[in-house]
């Protein structure tokens, strides 16, 4: 089934129905109730593989063709959002394809999206480490960090050069999502551009 043109799952033992993206049950006996949300990633098999080998993946051969770099070819239909903020924040792909390294600060905590071309993969990470507030940008090494010049995996958020190296950033629980589809659902969300036409 769909709501406000979004998957809504049912769970078996309750027949209640729940938003995938709200994690959000809509009616039924847990009506109201939240699912806890963990951090995740959507990229690509090659990247993924890279960095966690040992990986065991359950194949979808038909459903898995739809989600190729192909499915980005409009960078600007999806963004990257958080929810557990308010307001509610997002970043365009469109935006991220040419600033792929954004320091922000979200309620007053600070945060650092990142994105990769290669794979088409959007993260958002905490950018305190040890206590230390770092700043991020891009360089022909890679993503560093300005404080002490430490090499970190944009898609992982671990360190694997320098000062910091074996750390790993805290990722946030940001979600790649549709435009519209996001700002249907939060349509309180700070988003350059979104009350401008499609």
């Amino acid at each position: 089934m769909l709501w406000n043109r979004s998957l809504v799952m049912y769970d078996a033992e309750t027949m209640s129905h729940w938003s995938h993206l709200l994690g959000e049950a809509m009616d039924g006996p847990l009506r109201e109730t939240k699912l806890e949300q963990i951090p995740s990633v959507m990229t690509t098999w090659e990247s993924w593989r890279q960095r966690h080998p040992e990986t065991t993946v359950l194949w979808l051969p038909r459903s898995s063709r739809d989600y190729r770099r192909g499915f980005y070819r409009e960078p600007q239909r999806f963004v990257l959002g958080l929810a557990d903020v308010n307001p509610p924040r997002a970043w365009h792909f469109e935006q991220l394809m040419t600033e792929p390294i954004l320091n922000e600060e979200v309620d007053e905590q600070p945060i650092v999206v990142t994105f990769d071309p290669d794979s088409v993969t959007a993260r958002a990470f905490s950018r305190t480490v040890r206590g230390d507030t770092l700043d991020f940008e891009r360089d022909a090494r890679g993503f560093l960090d300005r404080q002490t010049r430490s090499l970190w995996d944009r898609i992982s958020g671990k360190c694997v050069e320098g000062h910091y190296e074996g750390e790993v950033l805290e990722p946030r629980l940001a979600i790649v999502s549709f435009r519209n589809t996001w700002l249907t659902f939060h349509p309180e969300t700070r988003l350059p551009g979104h009350n401008e036409q499609d």
